[in-house]
């Protein structure tokens, strides 16, 4: 069973680099914050995944301009620069990724009956 398991988080995980040109480290922060019920914030996913606050930021970013994660300003500030929890839309996300996997499988099928 976990072999099943290990085989489909390889399987996903290579299908959101291709579709989406994401990272080993963008793919672990979007499966950290999909595995989460209230979402994350830059310093949880800097201190999970071992990287710098900026390259959080930046992976951050680059996630939700993909429309994979969306964010929403956190309500404990304390003054300076607003802080936000980044979290995913597990109802959006779901028709999301169906929609782009379609779109890429239909792109594939059309690669290779053009080779003939």
């Amino acid at each position: 069973m976990s072999i099943e398991i290990t085989e489909k988080s390889v399987i996903f995980k290579r299908f959101l680099a291709v579709a989406y040109g994401l990272s080993e480290a963008e793919i672990e922060a979007f499966l950290k914050i999909m595995e989460s019920k209230e979402g994350k914030n830059v310093d949880t996913i800097s201190s999970e995944l071992g990287i710098s606050k900026s390259r959080a930021s930046l992976i951050l970013k680059k996630l939700s301009d993909a429309g994979l994660i969306e964010k929403e300003k956190s309500g404990n500030n304390k003054g300076g620069r607003p802080k936000f929890m980044y979290y995913v839309n597990k109802d959006e996300i779901r028709t999301k990724l169906e929609k782009k996997a379609n779109e890429l499988c239909d792109q594939l099928k059309q690669l290779i009956s053009s080779l003939g």
